[in-house]
């Protein structure tokens, strides 16, 4: 068959795995500007987990989108993706997908030539492509650095330019944010208190403890929920040891009309989680706190050089990070040496530090006329 106009982006993963890829999604737009781009993505794995459209419609970054059961083996699920792969006839496929081992490569390419597509770029063939890389100061390759390198033929990327993150939010959305939101609000500050993940949890007395800090250091400042459905409980919970004005949002809002609430607020603190990587990529002050599921650096928010986005990882035993401490972490390790105090001095430092931009969204720039 010859090829259509369309171009096909695999990627998998939920919201946080989406938003990192943005920058690679805004460069194969400019390149394709006329273009029909669809992404093949997984199906949600769970109640919590935002399928990849959710981020991305509405964008103009990806216009349709073809999904499946993530490791299915039912022949009639392969053939009916296979099967839609083939009516859309896409012209290059650009493979996104995370680096899952040299065989489950091959045999991904050997599908996608059986669907009839012979310009494929990105496959992971490579050890970078597997295994993180140490760059420095102990750190891992960023997750977004490695899968722009797998777009080199299209040219560089400068991930610290936010252009590149841009989530091109709607005046509608904006104004849906507008609507669930108390009159009248200016500053405020949104917590995300829920993980898929118990490893990542802090626990429920860690946030307890520094929402009440919070509360009495800066009195008469709003706090915003935000979370999944299941989080509304837990946020419920800890939004009465908040002593001021509070609203819980969780489960109430989409990805996108929650990025443009962020896109408005003084500072967002979370876990490692979508919610934290949205409210990086919208410019809004981040504290993001970490455990030791994966290697420090590898999933941090954003670019590192950026001035309001700033993260705390657990001290390494050893000081070396190893598989084994994503599931073997003690109650007293991980996440859990983050201390209350520790937190609250380090969201207070992001607070004022900010207190002296422009405002909320200052950090959010238009994606005109990127240069690769």
């Amino acid at each position: 068959m010859s090829p259509s106009n369309n171009i096909l982006i695999y990627r998998l993963g939920s919201l946080g795995d989406t938003v990192i890829a943005l920058p690679c999604f805004h460069l194969i737009r400019q390149f394709y500007p006329g273009s029909k781009i669809i992404i093949l993505t997984n199906q949600p794995v769970s109640g919590k987990a935002a399928p990849a459209m959710a981020i991305l419609e509405n964008s103009g970054l990806c216009d349709e989108a073809i999904s499946y059961p993530v490791e299915t083996r039912n022949p009639y699920d392969l053939l009916t993706v296979w099967q839609m792969i083939r009516e859309k006839r896409p012209r290059i496929l650009f493979n996104l997908a995370a680096g899952r081992g040299f065989l489950k490569s091959v045999r991904d390419q050997l599908f996608f030539r059986a669907c009839g597509i012979q310009n494929i770029v990105g496959t992971p063939w490579h050890r970078r492509d597997f295994l993180c890389q140490p760059v420095n100061d102990g750190e891992m390759e960023p997750e977004s650095q490695r899968l722009a390198s797998r777009l080199a033929s299209l040219g560089a990327m400068d991930l610290a330019d936010r252009r590149f993150w841009d989530l091109r939010l709607t005046q509608m959305e904006r104004n849906q944010a507008l609507d669930l939101l108390p009159a009248k609000l200016k500053r405020f500050i949104v917590a995300s208190v829920g993980t898929k993940l118990p490893v990542k949890d802090w626990g429920e007395a860690n946030w307890e403890k520094l929402l009440v800090l919070l509360s009495k250091k800066i009195p008469g400042i709003t706090l915003i929920l935000l979370g999944a459905p299941d989080e509304w409980e837990r946020s419920e919970r800890l939004r009465n040891a908040w002593t001021g004005q509070s609203l819980n949002l969780s489960g109430k809002t989409s990805p996108r009309i929650s990025a443009a609430i962020l896109e408005r607020c003084g500072l967002f603190i979370g876990h490692d989680s979508g919610p934290m990587h949205l409210a990086s990529a919208v410019g809004a002050p981040t504290l993001g706190l970490f455990s030791w599921q994966n290697p420090p650096g590898q999933w941090f928010p954003g670019h590192r050089s950026w001035k309001f986005t700033k993260v705390l990882y657990p001290p390494l035993p050893g000081g070396v990070w190893h598989p084994n401490l994503q599931f073997e972490e003690p109650g007293t390790g991980g996440i859990q040496i983050l201390s209350p105090d520790l937190v609250f001095r380090s969201a207070m430092e992001l607070w004022h530090a900010s207190l002296n931009e422009a405002g909320p969204g200052y950090n959010h720039a238009p994606a005109e006329n990127i240069k690769p």
